[in-house]
């Protein structure tokens, strides 16, 4: 998870919005939730 989570921050620094949010969405389709916070990012399983 940190793997996949730190590509999407990599993307994110790269303003390359259509990779994070597709990594995003990914995650999100396998049930997991994904937030950005002043603190960094969290996830939790949802399904």
């Amino acid at each position: 998870m940190d793997l996949v989570l730190d590509w999407r921050s990599q993307a994110k620094s790269a303003k390359d919005w259509t990779t994070s949010d597709r990594i995003r969405d990914a995650l999100a389709d396998a049930g997991i939730e994904v937030k950005d916070t002043k603190d960094g990012v969290t996830w939790k399983l949802t399904k």
